[in-house]
């Protein structure tokens, strides 16, 4: 699940931003026409970092892919983790 509202959330540093953009792309099968979203990593990371990122989000997106073709079912996110809007998120955190 992608979570709108990161890029405008005082949460997260451009380094953070950086990561979830490019995360966000790979997983999007967009990221080999996005120059934009993948130039910023070269401020923060080193190749092999940007490998290491690239790599750990790929795998992700793989098992997720093996999970869903074999019908395997999660477990609600909400139970787990306790989702909150980005508001209500910012109004605790500001």
């Amino acid at each position: 699940m992608i979570v709108d509202g990161w890029e405008k959330s005082d949460l997260f540093d451009e380094r953070e931003k950086a990561v979830i953009r490019w995360a966000t792309a790979l997983t999007r099968n967009t990221a080999a026409a996005d120059d934009a979203c993948f130039a910023p990593l070269k401020e923060f990371f080193s190749e092999k970092d940007i490998v290491e990122l690239t790599l750990f989000t790929c795998l992700f997106n793989a098992w997720n892919r093996l999970q869903d073709g074999l019908h395997n079912p999660v477990e609600p996110q909400d139970d787990i983790i306790g989702w909150k809007e980005w508001e209500e998120v910012a109004q605790v955190s500001g």
